[in-house]
């Protein structure tokens, strides 16, 4: 493979050198951290699974595992390769993807990242020709191209290879690498472009080429899924506009299966937000244009990312991850079309909640040798005064009521405490649940309050979403509301407004409503 485009300098672009004798410091019951997971089948049915731990949270210690199994997915090997670029950071490696190509070659991609990840991504492949043997011979790790890639490429019907990546948070950051030679040399394309910077969020852009030749390009948003569309092979795009399927600002997963169907795998019913659970299967069988069935595949809060494959009889083998920090396992589950368009098996195919691994690290110590940040903390002077009127009774619709402490939990599907807590919001109560959406009824008229990032702090700020609602700002200064390694961007403001009686209260990703 050759980069055909200069990438900048960085430490996150030198090749890692692949372990494939990983020692103890590897095992399970060292990593307190781990999900994002991809899986295929070579051509002779051994499946590969991946993803990546290490650290506490997606943090500078993180590093790709890769398994395998010869029994339908019964029993997993021990770890087949670790990548890690960089024990100490702060080099990360993280996004890991397989894909079987055309020829049945297997390919495992991967990101490389300093600072987080977002600022200088670089994505890797190496490759075996062997992939239904137990021990493989891979090839080197190369730099493949400068983004982000975690979702698989797609095969063009003139053979191009059409690689989906992403450069976070930029104009034009969903990224269309193309390989023409069989993925010996890849160059950037085409980009296209979610036009509102409030609208990113992490892209992890897919690329379904339709029955008349047209690209389809779905792409993760702060509102969903958002489409875009070319005509001319991937070098220009339509702008990223809202899809007619609703979701969370999560992982989806979209493939052409054998029959010519689609199968799309989201969270929770085709027009609702339910958070990270509830994944869900459906299949189109009109290119995209209407989606039928809805087989339920893991109903639970903190399931996450759903990567998969198909075999040659049909059956499709699909992994995903469940709770990163506390019980960290990998999923895999199978089923075919049948089951989905019947919403329930009917097949003898259907097999849930096969355990791929559990990590069992104890989550207990601070993200490591991260350099403390400085915070500049802003006093909100230009806010209202914090009112001293009853609090509203509040009913939840999406999670539960918790009293308001430091160290308490704050998000259902994140590990995320309480960090700092004002004088003036002890006694409170808040409504836990998911970081993507929480919901409440007003049953009794008064004051509620809400905690998110001011605009400008984070992309996920409510703020702007706020104020058109009604709600002003507190005179109460900035906190830290919970603590992580992008520690400035979890600094919040607080706002308020008088509910009505009868009034609902919906807010997105992410704030905490206090009452």
């Amino acid at each position: 493979m050759a980069l055909a485009e200069e990438s900048e300098s960085s430490a996150a672009a030198i090749a890692p050198t692949a372990n494939f004798a990983p020692g103890s410091e590897y095992d399970d019951s060292a990593r307190m951290f781990q999900g994002i997971s991809g899986l295929e089948r070579s051509p002779g049915g051994r499946l590969w699974a991946t993803w990546y731990g290490g650290g506490v949270t997606e943090d500078r210690h993180n590093y790709i595992l890769l398994v395998s199994s010869d029994d339908e997915g019964k029993t997993w090997s021990e770890n087949k390769v670790v990548i890690d670029p960089d024990k100490e950071g702060p080099v990360r490696a993280f996004d890991p993807c397989p894909w079987v190509d055309p020829s049945g070659k297997l390919w495992l991609f991967w990101c490389q990242a300093t600072r987080g990840g977002g600022g200088d991504p670089h994505t890797f492949a190496m490759t075996t020709e062997n992939p239904d043997d137990a021990q493989p011979k891979w090839s080197a790790p190369q730099l493949v191209h400068n983004g982000v890639m975690m979702c698989k490429p797609t095969a063009l019907a003139n053979g191009d290879w059409l690689l989906p990546t992403a450069i976070w948070g930029r104009d034009h950051s969903c990224r269309v690498v193309a390989s023409t030679d069989q993925g010996k040399t890849w160059s950037l394309r085409g980009t296209a472009n979610v036009p509102a910077a409030k609208d990113r969020n992490c892209d992890e852009p897919m690329i379904v080429q339709r029955k008349n030749g047209e690209l389809w390009q779905l792409v993760r948003t702060s509102y969903g899924i958002g489409e875009s569309h070319s005509t001319d092979g991937g070098k220009t795009w339509t702008a990223v506009t809202p899809w007619n399927i609703r979701h969370t600002a999560s992982r989806f997963f979209i493939r052409r299966l054998q029959s010519g169907n689609l199968l799309l795998v989201k969270h929770g019913p085709l027009h609702e937000k339910t958070g990270r659970s509830h994944l869900t299967a459906y299949l189109s069988k009109d290119d995209g244009q209407s989606w039928e069935g809805g087989l339920l595949l893991d109903e639970r809060s903190g399931v996450s990312y759903p990567d998969g494959a198909e075999s040659q009889d049909g059956v499709v083998y699909l992994t995903y991850d469940y709770d990163r920090q506390g019980q960290k396992y990998i999923y895999m589950t199978t089923f075919t079309e049948a089951d989905v368009l019947a919403k329930k098996p009917v097949s003898d195919h259907v097999r849930q909640r096969l355990v791929i691994n559990q990590a069992t690290g104890l989550n207990t110590r601070k993200a490591a040798k991260a350099k403390p940040v400085k915070i500049e903390f802003a006093s909100n002077d230009d806010g209202a005064p914090l009112s001293t009127a009853s609090a509203a009774e509040i009913q939840p619709q999406i999670g539960e009521i918790q009293p308001l402490e430091l160290g308490v939990q704050l998000f259902t599907d994140r590990n995320y405490k309480l960090h700092d807590l004002p004088k003036t919001l002890s006694g409170k109560r808040f409504v836990q649940s998911s970081i993507e959406k929480s919901s409440v009824k007003c049953t009794a008229a008064g004051v509620v309050l809400v905690v998110t990032p001011s605009e400008g702090r984070n992309q996920d700020s409510l703020s702007d979403d706020l104020l058109k609602q009604g709600f002003t700002k507190v005179k109460l200064s900035e906190f830290l509301l919970f603590s992580e390694t992008n520690a400035p961007g979890n600094v919040c403001t607080t706002y308020q407004k008088n509910l009505k009686e009868g009034e609902t209260l919906e807010l997105g990703k992410w704030g905490v409503i206090l009452f």
